[in-house]
């Protein structure tokens, strides 16, 4: 081995060593042991995404959708669809729910308690456990349980990774929902998951204005405007700050990068992802078009 190689390699392991050290840390100042997911009753899900294209396969392969528990995600309880398909789980995690009284949250929690006549799975993140909006929730409508996961990160080394995943002690960064969500059906026993509506063309949907501020139109499925108008694209909760076109590029690579994260889990657990969108940019699982 030469010099470089081994320089390489020692600084590799030498990072893996510290990343998991610090990792584990987290595990025990921040993950509750006691979480437990529920478990599925079937062998295959279907993870709905909220892209545009969602419609199209919902129109296209109405059938598709009869024949596995269906998974939502964010504001899904917006459209017609979700009283249509009943999904059988949501997921949600965006750190406003426990953060801060947004008004999009209490929007997406109000769709859910007046429109869910069936028994539906909620899962949250450990850390939203006391936030007053699921506290009111649960009160107001009791078809929806709420299930917590621990959303503490875990880097290091692979296989430690997989056995911390496994317990649900820790789960990969989740910079977009979706990554949440495969890595839950995963956990909750699905042997194969197809996900759907997952179009993720942030790429395409960017605009920088003559003030130099970086504006997204993020079109969803359930929009009720036949056109979705470029709006500043705000870091924070509060509309302070604008992102860049590094930050931005950085915070998509890390949602991409999730997805790996997540293939390589799903391998080690014996499950099959497939990602059936009509339209996408994701490339980390094989495509399959439904029949």
């Amino acid at each position: 081995m030469s010099a470089e190689k081994f320089y390489n390699s020692f600084c590799v392991f030498a990072g893996n060593c510290l990343n998991s050290a610090i990792s584990f840390l987290k595990i025990i100042f921040q993950s509750s042991f006691s979480v437990k997911l529920p478990t599925a009753h079937q062998d295959s899900c279907v993870i709905l995404g909220n892209g545009p294209s969602l419609s199209l396969s919902l129109s296209k392969h109405p059938d598709f959708f009869k024949q596995h528990a269906l998974i939502c995600v964010n504001g899904f309880a917006f459209g017609k669809e979700y009283t249509e398909l009943k999904p059988a789980y949501y997921v949600l995690m965006d750190p406003i729910l426990w953060l801060d009284d947004n008004e999009l949250v209490k929007k997406i929690l109000d769709a859910i308690i007046q429109h869910t006549s069936w028994k539906i799975q909620l899962l949250v993140p450990q850390k939203a456990r006391n936030s007053p909006a699921l506290i009111r929730l649960q009160k107001q409508n009791s078809n929806i349980c709420v299930n917590y996961f621990n959303y503490t990160i875990f880097t290091g080394f692979t296989g430690l990774s997989h056995f911390l995943f496994s317990k649900n002690l820790a789960m990969p960064q989740s910079q977009n929902v979706l990554v949440a969500s495969l890595f839950l059906s995963i956990n909750m026993h699905f042997k194969t998951i197809f996900i759907v509506g997952a179009d993720h063309t942030w790429l395409e949907n960017l605009h920088v204005n003559d003030n130099n501020q970086l504006c997204l139109k993020d079109p969803h499925f359930y929009d009720n405007e036949p056109k979705v108008n470029y709006r500043l694209f705000y870091k924070d909760v509060h509309h302070q700050e604008t992102f860049s076109m590094r930050e931005i590029l950085h915070t998509f690579g890390k949602a991409f990068y999730g997805y790996e994260v997540v293939k390589k889990y799903a391998d080690y657990a014996k499950t099959t992802i497939y990602n059936a969108s009509e339209i996408s940019f994701i490339d980390a699982f094989e495509r399959r078009k439904i029949e």
